[in-house]
């Protein structure tokens, strides 16, 4: 039981972060979605080439405070989600209830987590529904236009927080000026450096573009991008995400 709860403090910890982070701001999902605007804008660059991408929307959900609440919730989201796989795991401490559902046709992976954790006065429960893929297809924006908003719609019981991210190399081996390849990915979006980090090998900027609408705190950052070499001659990766990365990098 313990090893259970303790595969879950990952996740945990990373909704404690984004919910500081966001309190309760939320998007529209009628528009456009920032995955489809990123992956456009990197497309134009030749020499970038996606290897990973992902759409993760998160709400924290009232009114669950026992397990039969909670089974009750997982199965409204089997009624709506019949072709996902479903599991369920949990203890003393927490609750947990995963389905995955892979389309063979195109890649995509759809996945949805329930998530509740019990405090010290109080239960906290997570709803984070995922879509995936690796490189980029066309049929996919078509995806993110429609099944995508209905699955939102059908989900959550109000507008999620919605996390956009991408993941590639450059296709050349010339070495690379990261601080000059940043800026030029900054103008690509549009958007001005708020903050960043710099290392011999690696450059992380946090910047703002009015290409994307949602922001985090009160200085509006919503663009994230990192960039990092494997050294003379080796690879470049890049890593964009709005409005943080959610990715590894």
């Amino acid at each position: 039981m313990k090893y259970q709860f303790k595969k879950l403090l990952p996740y945990i910890g990373v909704l404690g972060l984004i919910m500081f982070l966001f309190g309760n701001s939320t998007i529209s999902t009628k528009a456009e979605p920032d995955i489809v605007k990123m992956t456009g804008l990197l497309q134009q660059e030749k020499s970038m080439h996606i290897e990973d991408w992902s759409v993760y929307a998160r709400e924290r959900m009232k009114g669950i405070a026992t397990e039969s609440e909670f089974n009750y919730e997982v199965e409204k989201l089997k009624k709506i989600s019949p072709d996902f796989q479903w599991k369920k795991e949990g203890d003393k401490q927490s609750w947990k209830a995963s389905a995955t559902f892979e389309h063979v046709e195109n890649g995509l992976v759809e996945s949805i987590n329930l998530m509740t954790t019990h405090g010290k006065t109080n239960q906290v429960t997570y709803i984070i529904y995922e879509v995936k893929g690796s490189v980029w297809k066309k049929d996919y924006a078509s995806f993110l236009k429609t099944p995508f908003q209905k699955r939102i719609h059908d989900i959550f019981r109000g507008n999620p927080s919605i996390f956009s991210c991408v993941k590639g190399h450059f296709s050349d081996t010339i070495d690379k000026v990261l601080p000059l390849e940043i800026t030029r990915l900054l103008d690509l979006f549009q958007a001005k450096e708020i903050e960043h980090v710099k290392e011999q090998n690696f450059i992380s900027v946090t910047g703002h573009t009015n290409v994307f609408k949602q922001s985090l705190t009160s200085e509006h950052m919503n663009l994230q991008l990192a960039l990092r070499t494997e050294g003379l001659g080796g690879k470049t990766s890049f890593t964009v995400g709005t409005p943080i990365i959610t990715f590894e990098y």
